[in-house]
């Protein structure tokens, strides 16, 4: 075997292992199972192989794949992430009559997850990124409820807008700087024409992955919808698609006058602003949701930072990845836990209670844990900047995560999708365990560094005791959540109800007959479009087909 096609198995086998492994559903039930580790060879690459990439002219307009620093980071986390939901997974939905369906778009997704991590060019990103977003939606609706349903058209809506803003951006980006390939795609001056439109066209493709204020309203509703381990992924690897696109694609070496505050003013709304709604949730996974938009606005804070100083984009970029990857373990955990307290042994209920608050303890920032470690690279990356200003607010916005924490702990109790777990359910769930707790052994600034003075013990624990008063003072006060709860997807609401509705409206009299007055034929149409839509996706055969018809298209616009 030529060194080619080795690198070729090696870099692109991640992303075809989950492909190549769903035959294995039609096979007897042991071998079934074998498809809940469709993930091991990516975890195994991005553990064993070193840095390199492969070309391969002959597919798409040049495919290139490979790993760099930044893909084997993503790549180590969410091959993790879908390996332990995937074996928590197969037996969490042990009596599900529609497992088999749920993994084939389970493995589609981790397909296109692994292939956007591994992609070195835009056109193979384009291609993964969509398999991974369409495929996304077969988990989102996979219980098939009403809720779900409306999850679901949700979010395919906002896919539809994202892609077409990807293949225009990604039009404008190799048109400005002349390549596909990402390691060629150099600064563009901040004069260039279209430039603005480029930018502006990324941050809105990868901001509704990431869950970008305003951009997030699919992913509360997603997340409360889907099944638990779908929730785990959503959460801990779907949205980090989308710090992987503003990673690749924005000019984060050069200046962006105006996009650079914009995306830090919006990074902080989203902190303040999910932590805040997050609180006054009555379910649990939507909770989390809310904590993922608030977690994500940190993150979307040092991409502005990297747009607003051109020489503190590293450190920013770096800082960005290790708090996705903190974020990652401790966010799917947190969801997974959720499917874990219906233990029936009181030693089973208390080891998941220590479990979940593990995680809670690291997104709250608590010392020696992985989130201590990502907060005090931010604010190393705000000093360095010059934007130590912005310390104390993120510092605070921590307090908010305590909230949403604590609130989270509590709604647990009351979790509806839950039953006795089985082994593989305590399998998958002990994997993120360990994952959780060994985050830091891959941050070098963290290992065997856990001496830590009384100025940062008192600067981790300030925001969790502030959170921690909030909630004393309101159990005091008999403050209720239920008078003053947000529904899952806030914003949306009012936005729906500018939506028409079918109402009885005044009849025209024409001669002897009522005749009710037509509606717009635009409107007519997009009813009847999204209604076409909602059934056929709902159907099994209409998802499959609406998957292979994409691919088929993406393959020859490609």
């Amino acid at each position: 075997m030529n060194d080619t096609v080795l690198n070729t198995l090696l870099l692109l086998g991640p992303a075809l292992a989950p492909l190549a492994a769903l035959p294995l559903l039609l096979a007897g039930t042991r071998l079934q199972t074998a498809v809940a580790l469709s993930a091991l060879p990516a975890l195994l690459v991005a553990l064993l192989v070193p840095a390199g990439t492969v070309d391969l002219p002959w597919l798409l307009l040049g495919a290139r794949f490979g790993l760099d620093d930044t893909a084997r980071m993503f790549l180590v986390f969410t091959a993790s992430l879908w390996l332990a939901a995937g074996i928590h997974g197969w037996s969490y939905l042990n009596e599900d009559a529609r497992r088999q369906e749920f993994f084939v778009f389970f493995n589609a997704a981790m397909a296109g997850n692994f292939g956007v991590i591994l992609a070195q060019d835009a056109a193979s990103f384009y291609v993964f990124f969509a398999l991974l977003s369409f495929a996304s939606y077969g988990l989102v609706v996979h219980s098939r409820t009403s809720d779900a349903l409306r999850a679901g058209r949700v979010y395919i809506a906002l896919v539809v807008v994202g892609e077409l803003a990807l293949f225009a951006a990604i039009v404008l980006w190799v048109n400005l700087t002349g390549s596909i390939y990402f390691s060629e795609m150099t600064l563009v001056s901040a004069t260039a024409p279209a430039r603005n439109w480029a930018i502006a066209l990324t941050l809105i493709a990868f901001g509704i992955k990431i869950g970008a204020v305003p951009l997030h309203v699919w992913l509360p509703l997603a997340h409360t919808a889907a099944p638990t381990p779908a929730s785990a992924i959503l959460s801990g690897a779907l949205i980090k698609a989308g710090l992987l696109g503003w990673l690749r694609f924005l000019p984060l070496g050069s200046e962006a006058p105006g996009w650079d505050h914009a995306m830090i003013i919006l990074g902080l709304v989203a902190t303040f602003g999910g932590a805040l709604v997050g609180a006054l949730q009555n379910n649990p996974k939507a909770a989390l949701a809310y904590s993922s938009i608030s977690q994500m606005g940190f993150i979307t804070v040092l991409i502005g930072i990297a747009l607003a100083v051109p020489d503190a984009a590293p450190a920013a970029t770096l800082a960005a990845v290790l708090y996705a990857f903190h974020h990652a373990f401790a966010k799917a955990l947190m969801f997974v836990g959720l499917s874990m307290v219906g233990a029936t042994s009181r030693a089973g209920r208390a080891v998941v209670a220590g479990g979940m608050m593990l995680p809670a303890l690291a997104l709250a920032g608590a010392p020696l844990t992985s989130g201590a470690v990502a907060k005090s690279e931010l604010k190393a990356v705000l000093v360095a900047a010059g934007w130590n200003g912005l310390a104390f607010p993120l510092s605070l916005a921590a307090a908010g995560t305590t909230l949403v924490m604590l609130r989270t702990l509590f709604l647990a109790r009351q979790a509806q999708d839950t039953h006795a777990p089985h082994a593989g359910m305590w399998a998958g769930w002990w994997l993120l365990v360990g994952g959780c707790a060994a985050a830091n052994w891959f941050f070098p600034q963290a290992r065997g560094n856990y001496v830590m003075s009384l100025d940062e013990w008192a600067s981790a624990l300030w925001p969790i005791l502030l959170g921690l008063s909030v909630v004393a003072v309101g159990w005091r006060a008999k403050w209720s959540t239920e008078k003053i709860s947000i529904p899952p997807g806030d914003i949306l609401l009012p936005l729906s109800e500018m939506w028409p509705r079918q109402r009885p409206t005044p009849s025209v009299r024409q001669g002897h007959q009522n005749v009710e007055p037509p509606s717009p034929s635009a409107l007519r149409a997009a009813r009847a479009a999204i209604s076409w839509v909602e059934v056929t996706l709902a159907q099994r055969a209409g998802l499959v087909m609406v998957l292979v018809t994409a691919a088929v298209v993406l393959l020859i616009a490609s």
